[in-house]
């Protein structure tokens, strides 16, 4: 029987484990990430289960991850996740990483219309396995990995496999793989973007709103300033100042260095620098007595979806979308976006096809939905366009 090290960080491991994957029908895989302690998320734990064992992988060691990426791009292999959007996204992103043939247990439970499709819930209804919540905020940058913590990882890729077998058979029995399939497709296609920082966001703090006019101006340097030494530093910007002492700083205005230190909340690891970088911020804002909100325009039905927004004539048949797809999860005992999220029903309303082919020519309306919907959605359109 191969062994491999609790955490394997070096290249001759990680070929070892390659070559014992070779051939296998079916893998399961799972990402620890930091997006907790880091500035910037990142790829700290990539775990491998397969019939009969698991193994742990460091994603924060330099190594040659090529014959990795061979087996997530295998057709010939299936891939296991659970809720696999972040972890598929992020090693896309990250790694260079695509995906060929994959199976998402999460999705095929919401497919099938599962009350709970949490890993947990599945793990405890299929194998009687009671998970614990103990390492969900955990630091996965530690080093040595603790063992509990190491375990807990492992659990989430043990059951993957089996678990996926089941899923297909209820799958196939209902006949909703076609179905789910369209879903893992998209799924493959996921690829993480990140967000740029926006200065202007200062407006989400808890208590921004109540804040005084005078303060507003030094609240939002002290938001950005934040940011700056949180990127320096690679913390999570509440690592590095809570929101309460952004305000606090902001009401107080302290002059100096050597004043903003002595307010309650500051972290005492920040450097000297960090501390001139926070005083400047208040002076800046300081000689701004009344500084408005910023005025974001807020978008329209149909504006997230391009084109801009709807008409209300195509308001109305939106809504009218919309309660048809409410009957028709209901009735399929699925959630509403199964049967067609907001940006399809969008789509559909800003081509209002009239006929079968045109509806099918709308991107989205793949052929299980076309069987599945097409008749009904023909229906409310044609009643839309006589009203």
């Amino acid at each position: 029987m191969t062994t491999f090290p609790t955490l394997i960080t070096a290249q001759s491991e990680l070929d070892a484990l390659v070559d014992h994957l070779s051939g296998r029908p079916e893998l399961a895989l799972d990402c620890e990430m930091d997006s907790m302690y880091a500035y910037r998320t990142s790829l700290c734990l990539v775990q491998i289960g397969w019939e009969g064992g698991e193994a742990l992988i460091d994603a924060l060691r330099d190594l040659d991850r090529s014959g990795l990426a061979a087996l997530c791009d295998d057709p010939g292999v299936v891939k296991v996740f659970h809720g696999g959007e972040n972890d598929i996204g992020l090693l896309s992103a990250r790694w260079g990483f695509s995906f060929r043939n994959i199976f998402d247990t999460m999705a095929a439970s919401q497919v099938l219309g599962h009350d709970g499709f949490g890993l947990a819930a599945l793990l405890d209804r299929n194998f009687g396995v009671h998970v614990s919540k103990k390492f969900q905020k955990a630091d996965w940058r530690v080093r040595p990995l603790p063992d509990a913590q190491a375990e807990y990882a492992r659990i989430d890729v043990r059951y993957l496999v089996p678990l996926r077998r089941t899923l297909l058979g209820e799958l196939e029995a209902r006949h909703r793989v076609e179905e789910v399939q369209s879903e893992f497709r998209r799924i493959s296609k996921v690829r993480s973007e990140e967000k740029p920082f926006d200065p202007e966001n200062w407006v989400r703090i808890k208590g921004a709103r109540e804040a005084a006019p005078a303060d507003r101006a030094t609240l939002r340097e002290l938001y950005v300033a934040r940011d700056a030494i949180a990127r320096e530093l690679d913390r999570a910007p509440y690592r590095v100042l809570h929101e309460s002492a952004l305000l606090d700083l902001a009401r107080l205005k302290p002059a100096g260095a050597g004043a903003v230190r002595r307010v309650h909340g500051i972290n005492r690891g920040l450097y000297g620098a960090h501390i001139d970088l926070l005083a400047e911020a208040i002076e800046r804002g300081r000689a701004v007595t009344d500084f408005p909100f910023p005025k974001k325009p807020r978008p329209g039905p149909g504006d997230r979806f391009g084109a801009g927004p709807l008409t209300p004539e195509q308001l109305q048949l939106f809504d009218a979308l919309r309660a048809w797809r409410s009957l028709a999860a209901h009735e399929r005992g699925v959630e509403v976006a199964r049967i067609a999220t907001n940006a399809l029903l969008t789509a559909i309303v800003r081509r209002h096809p009239q006929t079968r082919e045109e509806l099918a020519q709308v991107d989205g309306m793949e052929e299980w939905r076309m069987r599945e919907y097409g008749e009904p959605l023909l229906a409310v359109l044609l009643q839309g366009a006589g009203a």
